[in-house]
């Protein structure tokens, strides 16, 4: 087990149970669909590139969802 993963669970050890199991289920969910989850070279190209820019914008988390909803509607 990585660092990374033990000290992950470590974190989640700590939340109430509901938020545990809400946490699990999006791991099991990862785990499902893991190889579901590719981007093309362009698209890996194109997520360096605007990552590597110092000026990018950055959103809220609430933000975030704002967007994805109205991308919805």
């Amino acid at each position: 087990m990585t660092n990374l993963l033990r000290d992950t669970i470590k974190q989640v050890e700590q939340l109430p149970d509901g938020e545990q199991d809400a946490a699990a289920v999006a791991m099991l969910d990862y785990l499902a669909h893991k190889r579901d989850l590719r981007v093309s070279d362009e698209q890996l190209a194109e997520i360096r590139r605007r990552r590597a820019d110092p000026n990018r914008k950055l959103v809220s988390h609430e933000e975030a969802r704002a967007r994805i909803k109205r991308l919805g509607a």
